[in-house]
């Protein structure tokens, strides 16, 4: 890709800068992890140089965040003075033949440890001893969530890895200037600054009262259209869930157990194709269907469950990592017993959440937290409003990826449960659908049955995609 493309603003938006705050109690904290299972174990050298190279072209991965001592002004990405690569590459072996399951198992306890917020906030771990199928290493990615989003993190593997196993020699551009920044000199900055930044908020507080007097005199009946719309927005805007919690999974704690699946991306396709609907609506009916096989098992059936939902809102051209995405809240119909009448429900609410008001709690909040103690903040999360399930849809890559001349066989994605039962997040990468469900194991006691249970709601989804007489699409669950 044209790495001069990618974006990037060194001012943190108050809505990073609260996920980056939030990393700091063990209850909201908003890591996320990727692990992969690959065909050989990396070269050392050549697995350093892409991630030394790609350090160079994303500043963002040199970076550390600094905040003023007083919220004056907003916090700051700064280069970090004293970056060392080696720090965040780690390199270790588990005892043969070890699996998905137990690396998957180390990832758990790896994402429970908060990353250092003095440093560039990610880390990867190249873990050998890896005997499954065809894999003979896996990679661990761990990051902050400040740092980047899914779809962010799409952009950022394509300056990562290669379409190659032994890619061509590219340039390595120069060490970016570190930059010694302190919380002392932002404040003094700030304060310097308050006189001029008041005049400037001023100055463009009236220009948008200015704006909107001549749009009043050119279209009054547009300009009160305009106004009526937006009320009506805040009326009907709830800070509620729109189903009640499960009963099921009201428990909350931090002991964690990840639940990997996987099926060829072609089945949710021809599911969701043949009944007018999405990838990502067949991904949430079979994540409803799921649910409902195991509230069902357990003896406490329940019609829906209230889920979480980012949706993306990049302009087509924005190429930036950072955060950029609404939440958008549904109830995930899990007593609906025909998987065709639920793909229908769920795509009803999404596009009425897409058409509806673009108000998000957590970005009402962002500008306020900068303000509240860390205390009140942790608890300022998804699971205030009652919510049990978030769930991320990631399109990925459409062809194989290499990085150290080891290919990416497959991997789970393991996406952060701050303060809810369960993060379901999906990541399509080279025609497959890769499925990691961040289980609170106080909530879902038992994983096992919540295991079958996924692998039911999928199959009972891309059942209704397969010509009469053909077999299961879905390929297992972990």
């Amino acid at each position: 890709m044209d790495v001069g493309m990618i974006e990037w603003s060194d001012e943190l938006s108050p809505f990073d800068y609260m996920m980056f705050r939030a990393d700091a109690d063990p209850h909201s904290r908003t890591t996320i992890m990727t692990v992969e299972l690959l065909d050989e174990v990396p070269d050392r050298a050549a697995f350093r140089q892409a991630m030394d190279r790609a350090s160079r072209i994303v500043p963002r991965l040199r970076q550390h965040v600094v905040a003023p001592l007083v919220p004056m002004a907003a916090a700051r990405w700064v280069i970090d003075p004293n970056f060392d690569l080696d720090y965040h590459l780690r390199w270790i072996s588990l005892p043969a033949p070890a699996g998905l399951r137990e690396v998957l198992d180390l990832a758990q306890i790896d994402q429970a440890t908060p990353l250092d917020p003095h440093r560039p906030l990610w880390e990867v771990t190249v873990i050998e001893g890896i005997d499954e199928g065809e894999a003979r290493s896996a990679l661990v990615w761990k990051l902050s969530h400040a740092v980047v989003d899914g779809i962010g993190g799409m952009i950022l593997d394509r300056v990562i890895r290669s379409e190659e196993r032994h890619p061509k020699p590219e340039a390595t551009p120069p060490v970016p200037e570190p930059e010694d920044v302190s919380a002392l000199d932002l404040t003094r900055s700030a304060a310097r600054d308050l006189p001029t930044s008041l005049l400037r908020q001023g100055l463009r507080a009236a220009s948008g009262a200015l704006g909107a007097a001549r749009r009043a005199v050119s279209d009054p009946s547009g300009t009160a259209d305009e106004a009526l719309h937006a009320f009506s927005n805040l009326a009907e805007f709830k800070l509620t869930a729109p189903a009640p919690p499960s009963p099921l999974l009201a428990e909350r704690s931090l002991h964690r157990h990840v639940v990997a699946y996987d099926l060829p991306l072609s089945a949710l396709r021809a599911a969701s194709k043949a009944h007018g609907c999405s990838v990502n609506d067949a991904y949430l009916a079979a994540l409803g269907g799921a649910l409902g096989h195991y509230h069902d098992t357990m003896g406490v059936p329940v019609p829906a469950v209230p889920l979480a939902m980012p949706v993306n809102i990049r302009a087509p051209d924005d190429t930036g990592i950072s955060n950029n995405w609404a939440t958008a809240m549904l109830a995930l119909p899990t007593d609906q017993p025909d998987p065709v009448r639920r793909m229908q429900q769920v795509r009803e609410q999404v596009l009425a959440a897409r058409s509806g008001s673009t108000l998000d709690p957590a970005r009402l909040v962002a500008p306020l937290a900068v303000w509240l103690p860390d205390a009140i903040l942790a608890g300022a999360g998804p699971a205030t409003l009652g919510i049990d399930v978030q769930a991320s849809n990631v399109p990925g890559h459409p062809a194989d990826r290499y990085i150290g001349g080891a290919k990416i066989l497959s991997n789970v994605p393991i996406g952060p449960v701050p303060g809810v039962a369960l993060m379901a997040t999906m990541v399509s990468q080279a025609g497959h659908c890769y499925v990691g469900v961040n289980l609170d194991t106080a909530a879902v006691t038992d994983t096992d049955e919540f295991a079958r249970s996924l692998e039911w709601g999928f199959e009972d989804v891309v059942a209704v995609g397969r010509p009469p007489g053909a077999g299961s699409a879905a390929d297992g669950a972990a």
